[in-house]
């Protein structure tokens, strides 16, 4: 996993996610927790290069380490409202930070 784990090409979350993708992010930030990120899952994309709900709970789990299941559950329908709200955004041309 790298160092910059804000970077990414692509974001292929599934819009209006449901609780298998909830699950996604559970488990990715539960991986991230435990030491896990280095498995196979996050080994298919070790550069994470594209954008999921499992490898943003797992980017998250890096970043705020150990948290409770209601922040965690505050935190994926926080991610959900944002992708709802920033649509167009994303959109744009050119609006991906260049990796260094």
């Amino acid at each position: 996993m790298p160092s910059n784990l804000i970077d990414y090409e692509d974001d292929n979350r599934q819009e209006n996610p449901g609780s298998d993708r909830q699950g996604a992010f559970k488990r990715g930030w539960g991986a991230a927790v435990k030491g896990e990120d280095e498995s196979s899952r996050y080994n298919a994309d070790p550069e994470l290069t594209n954008l999921t709900w499992d490898n943003l709970g797992c980017r998250l789990g890096r970043l705020l380490g150990p948290t409770s299941d209601e922040l965690k559950q505050e935190l994926f329908e926080w991610c959900v409202a944002q992708q709802e709200e920033s649509k167009e955004w994303w959109l744009t041309p050119g609006r991906m930070i260049q990796n260094q």
